[in-house]
């Protein structure tokens, strides 16, 4: 048999199992990060519902520093230190689904909050330390932005 039969014969089966091949890679793949989005949309809904309180917070604490009784956003009863520990669950519980950039980043954040913990604390025990309306302002602002970085991570910002 003449080479060039040969590979008329045999060159349409090569074909078919290359792209049957092909198929199957790109069909795993694609169906691997259906998983991945399935698993990191919720974690992303829980650990921002956890940041979104913490934010609502802290602008509920300056309009209690302006006089503003009336926030939406005011609550009584919960302080930084609940806040932060619910935000140490939500990432301790969905970290996998982050990436390392986003973990560090919350973990800077709750090290910040640490210090409106010691404020706190300190508030409780009597001691005064005049408006603290700007380091909320500015926790507020840095959760802000933590959130929308979060929301770029998941490809939809």
């Amino acid at each position: 048999m003449d080479i060039f039969k040969l590979l008329a014969i045999i060159s349409p089966f090569v074909s078919a199992a290359l792209g049957g091949l092909i198929t199957y890679i790109f069909t795993i793949r694609g169906k691997r990060y259906d998983l991945l989005y399935q698993s990191k949309i919720p974690a992303f809904k829980e650990l921002s519902l956890e940041l979104t309180a913490f934010r609502n917070y802290c602008l509920g604490k300056v309009a209690s520093d302006e006089g503003n009784e009336f926030s939406p956003y005011l609550e009584e009863g919960k302080g930084t230190l609940t806040h932060r520990t619910d935000i140490a669950l939500s990432i301790a519980h969905n970290g996998i689904f982050f990436k390392p950039t986003s973990r560090q980043s919350v973990g800077e954040l709750m090290n910040n909050m640490s210090m409106l913990c010691n404020i706190e604390l300190g508030l409780a025990a009597g001691k005064e330390y005049g408006n603290l309306k700007e380091n909320y302002f500015e926790m507020a602002n840095k959760t802000s932005d933590l959130i929308e970085m979060l929301y770029k991570e998941l490809n939809l910002g």
